[in-house]
């Protein structure tokens, strides 16, 4: 192999691996927001529980509905997708099953309720959904 053919073999290899690594980083970044997500969805819902008069109660939950909408938006443009579950059979490379209940009408495995969504960045998982799934009775 020639030094040029060697040094576009180098340079290929470094582009492969630093794709690899700025995956890698944009994913970790995305799970983070995710995590501030589910914070502030937490604080809503233990605000929107208080003693307060119902006009506070709303204007609590529109204010942080505004923020946890423009958070998803934020995930969604740069490439976080939403794993479609409810409904679905639990796929346990996307699925964390955390409760099994019995239920007229579904299949076995049939996700009924999902507690915490789970989204993919390209292809690969950032967060398993975890729901709860049906089993034959």
């Amino acid at each position: 192999m020639d030094p040029l053919q060697q040094k576009i073999k180098d340079l290929e290899f470094l582009l492969r691996r630093e794709k690899i690594e700025n995956k890698t980083r944009i994913k970790e970044i995305l799970y983070q927001i995710l995590e501030i997500h589910d914070s502030l969805k937490k604080m809503m819902d233990i605000a929107i529980k208080q003693p307060w008069p119902q006009e506070a109660q709303a204007f609590v939950e529109e204010r942080f509905g505004i923020v946890l909408k423009k958070i998803l938006q934020t995930l969604q443009r740069y490439g976080a997708r939403q794993i479609n579950s409810l409904g679905q059979i639990a796929n346990l490379e996307y699925h964390e099953i955390v409760q099994e209940i019995c239920q007229e009408n579904t299949s076995d495995g049939q996700i009924v309720q999902v507690e915490q969504e789970g989204f993919i960045y390209e292809g690969e998982v950032i967060r398993m959904a975890k729901v709860v799934a049906a089993k034959s009775h």
